[in-house]
């Protein structure tokens, strides 16, 4: 493998410790470093006014789009390091890959009613506020699901392979397992959800992001079929 090919390897895998830097100090700025579990219609009111004409809530959002920038390359990446070992792994990186890019979709669609209220911000009434911030936090926790299949495929797919070794992929199909549990346990109650698993599966991506970064890019796996490896002799 070559240096240029090396280096692009190293850029896909840190993608994911940039991800979860930038969703998580993003997301600190934004919100001006804490927001109530579930706010009032005034308080939604008052922080649409704060997100339009504070200039630390507009650099903290656009670190975030930034951040899930970087996660599409990471999961196009990793799933192509999955495909690579074969087998299983194979099928079970596509999984993940259609999960991660679920993830990504319903976290921007979240952006929606957010941008509306900060559009509206004079017109509209407490009532529809709070409705437009709460339809953020549940689309959130509905990523605590397809954020979990996305671990939960990985994880599998790092079992079956032997790739990054049983500690990393038991760990991440346990997260993703109780990412899924706790989706559908807060679904009479979502702004209230766990959001444990969730923040440990972002622990998960920067502990093998930055491992594999570190390591640089591994030979695959792929098991030759004895056919194929007799024609080839």
């Amino acid at each position: 493998m070559s240096d240029r090919t090396a280096g692009a390897d190293r850029v896909g895998a840190l993608c994911g410790t940039a991800y979860v830097v930038l969703i998580l100090v993003g997301n600190q700025i934004s919100t001006g470093g804490g927001q109530a579990a579930h706010p009032s219609g005034e308080e939604d009111l008052a922080d649409f006014a704060r997100m339009h004409d504070s200039l630390s809530a507009i650099a903290g959002m656009t670190m975030e789009v930034v951040g899930f920038v970087a996660f599409v390359f990471f999961v196009a990446w990793l799933v192509q390091r999955l495909r690579d070992q074969g087998g299983a792994a194979a099928w079970l990186a596509g999984a993940a890959g259609i999960a991660g890019t679920t993830t990504l979709a319903v976290k921007i669609a979240s952006f929606l009613p957010i941008a509306a209220g900060v559009t509206n911000r004079h017109t509209l009434d407490a009532a529809t506020a709070q409705v437009l911030t709460d339809m953020n936090s549940a689309a959130f926790v509905v990523t605590f699901l397809t954020f979990g299949v996305f671990l939960l495929a990985c994880g599998l797919a790092i079992l079956v392979s032997g790739w990054l070794g049983r500690i990393a992929g038991w760990s991440s199909t346990v997260l993703g397992v109780l990412g899924i549990v706790a989706t559908l346990i807060s679904t009479t109650d979502p702004v209230n959800a766990n959001p444990v698993p969730f923040l440990l599966g972002l622990l998960w991506i920067l502990v093998i992001s930055i491992k594999l970064a570190l390591r640089g890019p591994a030979r695959s796996r792929r098991i030759v079929p004895e056919s194929a490896a007799a024609v080839r002799a």
